[in-house]
């Protein structure tokens, strides 16, 4: 009568022996590995990576096999900088949980912050794959395709990750930046007009000054990086985007300020002495610049960037034979830039080869915006080579896109006096005045062209006016003349 219990009673048993035999086979692994991790993710929640680190590899020493271990233990090693390790780990843990999408999503995180973009976008391709509504993932394999420069592919992604988000506001940021690529205004502006309003940070404003000074209005610019430095002012784009800004208003002390305030604040990098260096350059003030790309390459002795500049400046400071070396060496290397160009410029005018010359600075103006020094270059050029047209078109040119550059004006000047067009001279002089009102050389050549054109057209006010700058000229060069003229003006007054 007691069979039935008896039955039971063996099923039990043979229970007992599975629960057992599968305690051995597992090591006995599913309740402490939970009970490390869950250990472990408090500590990372903490910031504690080190003693998160130790109580994974305690769980890890139960079983080696443990996925999730491997994926927390690949996380601890991610926060600690340690990316090849964490890579490593990563791909144990999806080798042993292939379906588990947040490994393939660290996974690939970790190797686009490696520079490993194209087996990032392999790994977020997987993750996709098991979980293709993730925004997260979307905007991780965007990043990756970004970085390969894919832009469509990569502008695609972040759509799709705003579609499945629209709150996702690093994807909103990114398609932005990646229009902005594309050649997409109207809509990148769309997108960072937004982000401004719904969620305004350092990188969202930096971005949004970057499109203004894209599409040239550079006051708006301005605002924004001024704003993006108010979020964060340790954003070093901001103040190298900044004293670009101010170099190309011509605006030295504003200029200087934002790479000095970079510096001062410990951002020191080539970059931000080569961004500083190539603002000078435009600001034409080489001695400056020159310094400044010194700095560049006391940290990064190969940087082609400061290397580049260095030989523009050593060659308009007439340095010929460090200029020289210079660009051979960055020839050596493969590397061009305009500055290489423009140095090669100056080398052959140097060296007798106008015409060389004159070609080198062509080809700088026409591939490239904003290198308008090389309209005075050129004026030079033409000068040695007495091509009258050319020099007075090549001066205009030059003034017309750097009306405050104040020596262009006295250097104009003085070729004019010496082709006798003196009105011209006195244009062009009085200009300078307004930018410098006490330069002395400016002061002593406007007296003797306007004496030249006094004694062409006698005039009470010719005379007093010429009278006028020879009292505001210190060091004065022409006694003699303005004798002449205190003579010229005593007489119109004793006939009155």
């Amino acid at each position: 009568m007691f069979s039935w219990l008896k039955k039971i009673h063996e099923k039990i048993k043979d229970l007992n022996i599975s629960v057992d035999q599968y305690k051995k086979e597992t090591d006995n692994q599913v309740i402490p590995s939970l009970a490390y991790v869950n250990r472990a993710k408090k500590l990372i929640d903490k910031n504690e990576y080190l003693e998160a680190r130790d109580v994974l590899l305690e769980a890890l020493e139960i079983n080696q096999k443990d996925s999730i271990v491997l994926k927390y233990l690949g996380i601890v090693e991610e926060k600690l900088g340690n990316f090849d390790e964490a890579i490593s780990l990563y791909k144990k843990s999806s080798e042993l949980n292939p379906q588990d999408k947040n490994i393939w999503y660290r996974l690939g995180m970790t190797q686009v912050t490696i520079k490993k973009y194209e087996d990032a976008e392999l790994s977020f391709e997987k993750a996709d794959k098991i979980s293709q509504i993730n925004t997260d993932i979307q905007t991780g394999w965007g990043m990756a395709l970004f970085k390969q420069r894919k832009y469509e592919q990569a502008h695609e992604k972040f759509i799709s990750a705003i579609k499945i988000n629209r709150y996702n506001f690093s994807a909103m940021l990114l398609a932005a930046i990646t229009e902005i690529r594309l050649g997409k205004y109207d809509d990148a502006e769309n997108k960072l007009s937004f982000l401004n309003n719904a969620n305004p940070n350092e990188s969202c404003t930096y971005e949004y000054a970057n499109l203004y000074y894209i599409k040239g209005d550079y006051d708006l610019a301005i605002k924004y990086a001024l704003r993006s430095i108010e979020f964060n002012n340790n954003m070093l784009p901001s103040y190298l985007l900044l004293g670009k800004l101010y170099s190309i208003k011509f605006d030295y002390d504003n200029a200087v300020n934002c790479f000095q305030s970079a510096e001062n604040r410990d951002l020191k990098s080539p970059i931000l002495y080569v961004e500083w260096g190539n603002a000078l350059v435009r600001l034409y003030k080489f001695d400056e610049a020159r310094l400044i790309y010194q700095k560049a390459l006391y940290m990064d002795v190969e940087c082609s960037e400061a290397q580049a500049g260095m030989a523009l400046c050593s060659a308009e400071m007439n340095d010929f034979e460090r200029a020289k070396n210079l660009v051979e060496l960055l020839e050596e290397k493969g590397f061009d830039n305009v500055f290489v160009v423009e140095a090669k410029g100056l080398l052959a005018f140097n060296q007798g080869d106008v015409n060389a010359a004159i070609n080198l600075f062509k080809t700088v103006l026409k591939n490239t915006s904003g290198n308008t020094y090389d309209y005075l270059r050129l004026a030079r050029c033409y000068l040695v080579s007495q091509n009258d047209n050319m020099i007075r078109d090549s001066y205009e040119k030059f003034i017309k896109l750097n009306s405050k550059y104040c020596p262009v004006y006295l250097e104009y000047a003085k070729y004019l006096v010496s082709k006798n067009d003196f009105k011209d001279a006195q244009r062009k002089l009085r200009k300078a005045l307004t930018i410098e009102n006490n330069n002395n050389e400016i002061l002593n050549l406007l007296f003797y062209v306007s004496y030249v054109l006094v004694k062409e057209n006698v005039s009470e006010y010719n005379v007093k006016e010429a009278i006028s700058i020879a009292n505001r000229t210190n060091n004065f060069e022409y006694s003699d003349y303005k004798a002449d003229l205190d003579r010229i003006l005593k007489e119109i007054n004793e006939n009155k």
